[in-house]
């Protein structure tokens, strides 16, 4: 862990760690002036390099000229996934621009493929350990990571020099990772646990349930949680300050990277203003919000002005920031495996790149019964072949079988609302 942040993470880290040092000197004045030239030089890059949007701007009569203030950007079109997903992943894209492949699946569950620019992943790092390091996280201290990260092998997790992290296997029953760890205390401090909230409460429940005296030890070396990838709901945030620590950091972010947003009180999250522009679109003439974003840093396949699919309660605009309270986010489902294990419906669908993705327009699962799911399969058009669609999604390393069957529309609730896990 002696080999500096900026060579261990990657390209881009190091620039994108001072321009968020240097922004937080700004007056708001001039936070949004910076930010307006951002946003207007993406928008004209996009118009002059992507079809899409030459298309999709064109067809809703606007033109990057019509920008010549910050309070002028209402004018640009708000883009949703279903209109990335009319045309191919190429046309959203600059040509022969260097990228990775990505996808998500979002709030609802409904996949949408898209491009990244190669330094994104640094980029993200180096803003999420500007909000972790506020909190008194080092990178030099260790942290368990629990996500949708799988092994092959029959071991509870592995040590990733990187992050300085031990990775936990998404196969491997909390249970038996609690008393790994435990059997390894002496060689592995732990002084963060970070993962997605369903499954860190889980960890928090088998930790609590173990019989060895070093649990007590592991919670007294913590020094906070870190909770990403879903909505941090009542049922899983309570037991985790209990059993691990009060110290806990929820922020919000997506696959898209269009957005970052820590949170600063209970419930309250901030956009980081130099990796998105955020925004509350108000919904009708209702009290509903959607979050709207913008990416700052992405000239691969740019996201301007991007319905996230989440519901949100603005609380204030500073500077070129947005804090907002989050009405409607993305609370982890489970399955349940034939040995009784619960699997983060976040970690096995969205966890992993099922090649299918880019031939579904939605997706749900149901359990009826354990060690078993179905994927309830929205195709695009053209693409109604089950068997080949059921050959593009990868379940292995769970104990569980499963099925694919064709649906012509997502199912609702009886309030009308989308859930990626539906009943009966």
């Amino acid at each position: 862990m002696h080999l500096p942040d900026r060579f261990r993470v990657g390209r881009g880290y190091a620039a994108a760690v001072r321009q968020v040092r240097r922004f937080e000197t700004y007056e708001q004045e001039r936070a949004r002036s910076e930010t307006f030239v951002r946003l207007q030089g993406m928008v004209a890059f996009a118009y002059n390099n992507v079809p899409f949007y030459r298309q999709f701007y064109g067809d809703q009569g606007f033109h990057p000229t019509q920008l010549a203030s910050l309070e002028d950007w209402d004018a640009v079109p708000v883009v949703r996934k279903e209109d990335f997903q009319t045309v191919p992943v190429e046309q959203r894209c600059v040509p022969g621009a260097g990228s990775v492949l990505s996808n998500t699946g979002g709030t609802s569950g409904r996949p949408l493929v898209f491009q990244l620019p190669k330094d994104a992943p640094s980029v993200e790092w180096a803003h999420m350990h500007e909000l972790w390091k506020a909190r008194g996280y080092r990178t030099s201290a260790m942290k368990l990571r629990i996500g949708g990260t799988h092994y092959d092998r029959a071991e509870p997790f592995r040590y990733h020099p990187r992050h300085n992290e031990l990775i936990v296997n998404a196969n491997c029953p909390l249970s038996e990772v609690v008393a790994a760890l435990l059997a390894l205390i002496e060689r592995y401090c732990v002084r963060w646990v970070h993962g997605y909230p369903s499954l860190v409460a889980e960890f928090a429940h088998s930790l609590a349930a173990s019989s060895d005296g070093e649990a007590a030890r592991f919670r007294s070396r913590l020094h906070g949680v870190l909770l990403g990838s879903e909505f941090p709901a009542r049922v899983y945030r309570e037991p985790i300050g209990q059993i691990l620590s009060t110290n806990i950091l929820s922020w919000y972010g997506h696959s898209e990277m269009a957005l970052l947003a820590g949170e600063t009180a209970a419930g309250i999250y901030q956009s980081m203003p130099t990796y998105g522009y955020a925004e509350a679109v108000p919904v009708g003439s209702g009290p509903s919000h959607r979050l709207v974003s913008t990416s700052l840093h992405n000239r691969v396949h740019p996201f301007i002005r991007y319905d996230t699919g989440d519901l949100v309660e603005p609380v204030a605009r500073v500077g070129a920031s947005l804090a907002f309270r989050i009405a409607q986010g993305r609370i982890g489902d489970f399955v349940v495996d034939r040995s009784g294990a619960r699997h983060a419906l976040t970690a096995i669908i969205f966890g992993r790149h099922h090649g299918s993705f880019d031939d579904v327009q939605h997706l749900q699962v149901r359990q009826t019964v354990p060690g078993h799911m179905t994927l309830l399969v929205v195709p695009t058009p053209g693409k109604q072949d089950q068997a080949a669609l059921a050959a593009g999604f990868d379940f292995s390393g769970l104990d569980l079988d499963w099925s694919l069957e064709l649906v012509n529309a997502p199912i609702r609730s009886s309030g009308g609302k989308i859930k990626l896990k539906i009943d009966g």
